[in-house]
């Protein structure tokens, strides 16, 4: 009886599950997908190029030089070790010479293969290898050239994405294949029944004794609807001379404006930069009127990166469509507006929308994946549902939990400010596809699908060869963050589906419990890299998604303490895993992480970045339990690590892209053997700071290259401290990481599919191009610590990736759009912006019958005034902030200190205001007498008071927040140090 009364609790579990899918499935099957505008594009702008010579290669009219060829299965990428591909004695693929089509002549070389083998599909999840033709050459020197020509004609009848890879052999100075794979290769995404003209451009590429050149597909299976054999016909390859891409260095491109193809939020900084500009003055025209809107010398700055042009238009906050012209050189037109990141967040979700596994998304794919389960024990769940991860099919939680965190987020501030129904409608309905993928992938005790590899199309029959299976895992990092998720989602989903909402909290308890458990138990693994080369056993990243979900749950609970608890419990693994003393370098630095409280590695992140974790943790804490006697803790790590942040970025002047990490010259040895000699050069390129310890730009990486996902964490990071500490210039660099990836990069080039102008083919063999989609991001080339964006399109910098679409999303929620200002007032109340230029002045009236106003405000500095009282007030992007201008009530006040080397401090207030008022001040590191203390002001004049105090540890910072009238929202920040002046 009992097993019977298990399998129907287990029954109408998943039959709710189902029935959520098919509502989900329901609500988005009309959508269509976003076309992007090809004029636009880095493909359209190639296919215009000159060609200034040619040569051609093979007209296709001799068999001589080809040959068709096959691999064997793929291994899964691991950085850490050298990867082998097998070349079985025997081809499947086969070649002919078809005269039913040609581009030139009278026929073209075809080739047919298989969609898979006679054999079960790989364990590892991938496909049975791939096929293709190969075209020997003898050692030729195509120096002289630069781009190769090929036309394909693809006959795949069912196929609704088709994808060839080409590859350059060379055995000259710098052989190919290189070390790590990703030199001399390119994947393109070709229109399926028609003649596609294919171009590469390989001035990068060695190619000083080219041996061979190969064209394959994978052999990934197919769906039931398409075919399984694959037929395509080739002609005309051809190398060609033509100008090319600049695709290396930190100066701009000759003849391009970097600047943000978005454009630019009201009251952010804005600026484009250039290099080798002969105008000396730049002008800012209106693209409506024509009219000039600003007019301005062009200035030189000089940085550690070199020489640079800077146009600055900061000035400029009236909404508008806009371009920057510089002599003859001009931009494409581009936004100033408060919500300018608005059609990026649509974009994004569109191609999270088309990654969607086991719904039919036309253009894309059928309903896939009905084979794909996950085991545990004798029990097994069909897995397919949520998104697949990248350019291939693979599916995982920790992606999938934050962008359910991340959508629900963002959905929760749209709602709860009054803003754009539509967007928040589309997030929520994405959010909740992700979360029927975590609670239906749990076993319900502790173990759940954590994730797996997939490379391959199956025929959803249960039981047969092409089954992809993975393993059920039970894990803290894992639990926490299906808790999290689950959790928003309960908070989220309460009012509109009160059923759903219940059944989330549910199990997010539950995951908890699971996750709790799991921290408690003995940790084991040693290993120091992940096989990304990412740290690995980084004891701080569970404690921070496990603060998360503590505090959400604290939250959706009605603040049961057992949550507020383990939240603080947890972060204090964090508060130990930072440097908080000044190191003995030449340029010493601090507030960084390790991975764990013992401070034996400073934590690297190249590939899956997670440093907006602990910070993001720590705001939250600080936000929910502003009482608590360890908030100052909280707050202090989050000064300290923002500031650390802002400091490392001036070695990218004026971009102000974030810096990757400190390395120290002697890691190398914890390498595997076939990586240290990279491992060490690298590290050693990046910029000494001392004692043996360098700052690398970029990460030190193998395989897994692409930085967007080290940025974007990174910018997550800064924007919640920015928000905790009222810190404008936070939030400006933050923002500069969404610049850099839309445009303001050395290449002007934006890399969000279909977003700006000039946005290159990406690589994406199963899913396409899809508008809205983000790569893994800008490389390096070699050893180097230089931005590398070459034409190729190959994995992993140019593979399309739900991570950073998941982060641009969680990062919008805190940085995209004005501030709402709102509160009580009985008489006008004026906003005037401090600006470089001409202020803003906003006027809001108060209604007159309930006293209450309501503004919506570019973030920046502005004057607030009302019934002759002001005050000095900061509004970030996308903050929320609530003011009482009722007469009596305003106070204004500025904090300064005086500090002396012997470790004594004298912090001061000085306020303006009415009445009696009480300070107290909060500190860290910072030993005081008396926290509390009472000013009685008078209307018109200043009242001042002191604190004196002395530094408690003087090869450490010190951190205090004073906070008025008891009101922890009306605080303002010190941080100072005896070694400073």
């Amino acid at each position: 009886m009992i097993p019977l009364i298990f399998f129907i609790m287990r029954l109408m579990r998943y039959c709710m599950v189902l029935l959520l899918g098919a509502r989900m499935s329901f609500s988005a099957s009309g959508q269509e997908l976003l076309r992007d505008s090809a004029k636009d594009s880095a493909a359209k702008r190639w296919l215009n190029k000159k060609v200034i010579t040619s040569r051609v290669l093979d007209d296709m009219e001799s068999p001589a030089h080809w040959t068709a060829f096959s691999t064997g299965a793929p291994e899964v990428v691991d950085a850490r070790a050298a990867q082998e591909i097998t070349e079985p004695g025997h081809s499947v693929a086969e070649i002919s010479f078809s005269r039913e089509r040609s581009r030139n002549g009278r026929q073209s070389l075809r080739l047919r293969m298989p969609t898979r083998l006679d054999v079960p599909g790989p364990k590892n999840g991938r496909g049975w290898g791939s096929g293709g033709v190969r075209r020997q050459f003898d050692g030729e020197d195509w120096r002289q050239f630069n781009r190769l020509s090929v036309w394909i004609y693809p006959d795949c009848p069912g196929w609704q994405v088709v994808a060839l890879e080409l590859r350059l052999y060379n055995d000259g100075v710098e052989k190919l294949p290189a070390l790590f794979g990703q030199e001399g290769e390119t994947t393109v995404v070709l229109r399926n029944h028609e003649w596609n003209r294919v171009l590469w451009e390989i001035g990068n590429v060695p190619r000083d004794k080219v041996t061979r050149l190969e064209i394959s597909s994978l052999m990934s299976g197919n769906e039931p609807e398409a075919v399984d054999v694959l037929t395509y016909d080739f002609d005309h390859l051809e190398l060609e001379q033509v100008n090319p891409d600049y695709v290396e260095g930190w100066g701009v491109w000759p003849g391009r404006i970097s600047y943000s193809h978005t454009g630019y939020q009201s009251g952010s900084t804005k600026s484009a930069i250039a290099n080798g500009l002969k105008a000396k003055e730049f002008r800012l025209i209106d693209q409506a009127t024509a009219k000039v809107v600003l007019s301005k010398s062009i200035q030189t700055v000089r940085t550690h990166l070199g020489e640079f042009q800077l146009m600055d238009f900061s000035e400029v906050r009236q909404s508008g469509s806009y371009f920057l012209k510089a002599g003859d050189t001009v931009t494409r037109p581009f936004l100033i507006d408060p919500n300018v990141w608005g059609q990026t967040i649509m974009k994004a979700i569109n191609f999270l929308y088309a990654e969607r596994c086991g719904m039919a998304i036309p253009g894309v794919h059928g309903i896939c994946h009905r084979d794909w389960t996950v085991v545990h024990g004798d029990q097994r769940i069909v897995i397919n549902g949520g998104w697949h991860d990248a350019g291939d099919l693979t599916q995982g939680l920790g992606n999938t939990g934050e962008i359910v965190y991340g959508l629900f987020s963002l959905a929760e501030r749209l709602h709860a400010r009054g803003e754009d129904p539509e967007l928040c409608q589309r997030l929520l309905e994405e959010a909740r596809w992700g979360l029927d993928w975590i609670l239906k992938t749990s076993f319900g005790d502790g173990f759940r699908n954590q994730g797996s590899v997939n490379s391959r199309w199956t025929d959803g029959i249960l039981g047969d060869s092409d089954d992809i299976t993975s393993t059920a895992r039970n894990t803290p990092m894992g639990n926490f963050t299906a808790s999290a998720a689950e959790a928003i989602a309960a908070r989220v989903l309460k009012e509109s589906d009160p059923r759903l909402a219940a059944y989330s909290l549910k199990m997010a308890e539950a995951d908890w419990r699971f996750a709790c458990a799991g921290m408690s138990a003995t940790n084991e693994m040693s290993e120091l890299w992940r096989g990304t080369f990412d740290s690995d056993n980084v004891e701080h990243e569970a404690a921070s998604v496990g603060v998360l979900a503590s505090v959400d749950l604290w939250l959706a609970t009605g603040n049961q303490p057992r949550y507020a608890e383990k939240a603080v419990e947890l972060a204090s693994i964090i508060l130990a895993s930072q440097e908080r003393k000044r190191p003995n370098w030449d340029i010493p630095l601090l507030g960084f992480f390790y991975t764990d409280p013992g401070k034996d590695r400073i934590l690297h992140y190249c590939h899956r970045g997670r440093e907006q974790a602990p910070i993001l943790a720590l705001t939250r804490l600080c936000d929910a339990f502003p009482d608590h006697p360890d908030w100052m803790k909280w707050y202090s790590a989050v000064a300290l690590h923002s500031q650390y942040l802002g400091a490392v970025a001036k070695y990218t002047e004026p971009y102000g892209v974030m810096p990757a990490s400190i390395y120290q010259a002697d890691e190398y040895r914890s390498v595997p053997e076939s990586r240290r000699e990279s491992f060490r050069n690298q590290v050693t390129n990046g910029v000494p700071l001392g004692q043996g310890h360098y700052l690398r730009l970029f990460p030190v990486w193998m395989d897994y290259r692409g930085h967007f996902g080290t940025i974007l964490p990174q910018a997550q990071a800064l924007i919640n401290a920015a928000h905790l500490r009222g810190d404008l210039q936070s939030a400006a660099l933050a923002q500069h990481q969404a610049e850099w990836i839309i445009g303001r990069n050395p290449f002007s080039q934006s890399t969000m599919y279909g977003e700006g102008c000039d946005f290159s083919p990406l690589y994406a063999p199963f899913p396409g191009n899809i508008v809205g989609a983000l790569p893994v991001g800008l490389q390096t080339r070699g050893d180097r610590d230089v931005p590398y964006w070459p034409v190729q399109s190959t994995w992993t910098y140019k593979e399309v990736w739900v991570h950073p679409v998941a982060r641009w999303i969680w990062l919008m929620r805190d940085l995209a759009g004005p501030a709402l200002v709102e509160g009580q007032a009985d008489s006008p109340v004026e906003f005037i912006a401090n600006s470089s230029g001409p202020g803003t002045v906003t006027v809001t009236r108060a209604n007159p019958t309930k006293g209450l106003f309501r503004a919506m405000l570019p973030e920046g500095k502005y004057t607030v005034r009302c019934h002759g009282e002001e005050q000095a007030r900061t509004f970030l992007p996308a903050g929320t902030y609530h003011l009482d201008l009722r007469p009596g009530q305003p106070l204004d006040f500025e904090i300064s200190k005086l500090s002396s080397h012997d470790g004594e401090v004298r912090i001061r207030v000085s306020a303006r205001g009415n009445g009696r008022h009480r300070f107290s001040i909060r500190t860290d590191n910072l030993t005081l007498s008396d926290a509390q203390k009472e000013l009685i002001l008078k209307r018109g004049s200043v009242g001042t008071l002191e604190w004196p105090g002395r530094i408690t540890s003087l090869d450490s910072p010190w951190v205090a927040v004073v906070v008025a009238d008891e009101n922890p929202t009306v605080r303002k920040e010190l941080v100072g140090a005896a070694w400073e002046p």
